[in-house]
């Protein structure tokens, strides 16, 4: 069954729930009130007929009005009718004898209406005997039954009406969950994530419903492109990877084909084999490289602990002085600034950085390492880079100049070691003006 449905059916059955209850109580209400008014003119009837009895008045004068039966019970239990034929008193006699003299005299004594098959009665004791006045229920039950008859045609008439309007109504209100469902199955069929569910209008529960899956489709569609990018990326660093490592092995396969050729003689087979071991060593340095960022991908691979950064930063200012002693390169840090990180890391990134400045700027480019809490930074006064290299610069495999003796892995490695500590890598660059990476990391840090 359709929510249309299921909607409609509840309306129409709350709705026949509360006309059957109005109905049933409308016609105890008025069933009540019209006994007690037949009460009342009993009881003013048996006064009425025991006074005509005492003091019989003029012969067209009756013992009651005409719509009453009076009868008279003497002490053998023989009745007696005092009023005429209409209406007819043969139920009235059947059912006084029945009830038999004991309980009548009984019911004489109490001088409170009762009841009859058919009959409302009431009975007072007159001289050795009862008398009995009587009303027929007819009309009562006539009257009730037309307004129940009457509730019936007014219900159904109202449930006809409510079940056209109902319909109508119920079908407008749901007509944006229409929307939105065939929006959903346009997705499902056609994969365009970029569609939206229509907004049905301001300030309703469907127009929360259609905002709720719109940002869920944002969501997903985002999920999805990254998911893409992500593929992409995976592919293009597979080709990259079989480029790089194609290279040595050509280089190193070429060699040996010519050695085994005889093409190389006593005097070129030094060089050979020195190239056969660049080449090999720059192929080992890559896998290298590749695994480390392989481990990386695992934060497992991390072993933090509590370490004075500064040092770390001196050895590595030692370290490229020693490779470079013509670039100037100064410290900016304090005294000691303790972080819990992992110490191999850190050198590493320090390394990469510094490897970088050397590679990549004029002999003699000054750079400063800074450390704060929470912050490695290094600068260099260099060129700078353009802003397409700068905003890829953490891409695997991607290079600046071609022509350049790394893999493009260094600042990826770096970027990787920064987010498994918690926080990220940027390069902020201007072409003529020096360049700057910036290593935060998130693990709490005291300087001293």
């Amino acid at each position: 069954m359709t929510l249309n449905a299921r909607l409609l059916t509840g309306l129409l059955a709350v709705t026949f729930t509360g006309l059957a209850i109005m109905g049933l109580v409308s016609a105890l209400v008025l069933h009540g009130y019209l006994m007690h008014r037949v009460d009342e003119q009993l009881q003013g009837t048996r006064d009425r007929a025991i006074s005509r009895l005492l003091r019989p008045g003029l012969p067209e004068q009756g013992a009651a009005p005409p719509q009453f039966v009076v009868l008279a019970i003497g002490p053998t239990g023989r009745v007696r009718v005092l009023s005429g034929d209409q209406p007819s008193p043969a139920q009235a006699v059947a059912e006084v004898e029945k009830l038999g003299q004991d309980e009548l005299s009984n019911r004489a004594r109490t001088l409170e209406p009762f009841s009859l098959p058919g009959l409302r009665a009431v009975a007072r004791p007159w001289r050795n005997g009862i008398v009995v006045v009587a009303s027929p229920l007819n009309e009562i039950h006539s009257a009730v039954r037309n307004l129940v008859l009457s509730e019936i045609a007014t219900g159904a008439l109202l449930l006809a009406v409510l079940l056209v309007l109902g319909r109508r109504l119920i079908g407008r209100g749901l007509l944006p969950l229409d929307r939105m469902a065939a929006t959903a199955h346009d997705i499902t069929a056609g994969g365009d994530l970029r569609a939206r569910m229509p907004d049905p209008g301001p300030r309703t529960e469907a127009a929360r419903l259609a905002a709720a899956i719109n940002v869920m489709l944002d969501r997903i569609e985002q999920a999805f492109w990254a998911r893409s990018r992500s593929e992409a990326r995976v592919r293009e660093f597979a080709a990259d990877a079989s480029h790089e490592l194609r290279t040595p092995l050509t280089t190193i396969q070429g060699y040996a084909e010519l050695y085994r050729h005889g093409a190389l003689g006593p005097g070129e087979l030094p060089d050979a084999m020195r190239r056969i071991e660049d080449e090999a060593s720059r192929m080992n340095k890559l896998v290298t490289d590749l695994l480390e960022l392989a481990r990386l991908d695992r934060e497992a691979s991390l072993h933090p602990a509590p370490t004075d950064l500064v040092p770390l930063a001196r050895d590595a200012i030692a370290d490229a002085t020693a490779a470079d002693p013509d670039r100037p390169v100064t410290l900016d840090a304090p005294d000691s600034l303790i972080a819990t990180v992992d110490e191999p890391r850190i050198r590493q990134v320090l390394a990469n950085l510094l490897a970088n400045v050397r590679t990549h700027t004029p002999p003699g480019t000054p750079a400063t390492i800074r450390l704060a809490p929470g912050l490695i930074e290094v600068t260099d006064k260099g060129p700078g880079m353009p802003p397409d290299d700068a905003a890829r610069a953490f891409e695997r495999f991607h290079r600046t100049d071609q022509n350049s003796p790394g893999a493009g892995l260094g600042l990826p490695i770096v970027a990787a070691i920064a987010a498994a500590h918690g926080g990220r890598a940027d390069l902020l660059s201007t072409p003529s003006k020096g360049t700057t990476v910036r290593i935060t990391y998130a693990h709490p840090s005291h300087s001293g």
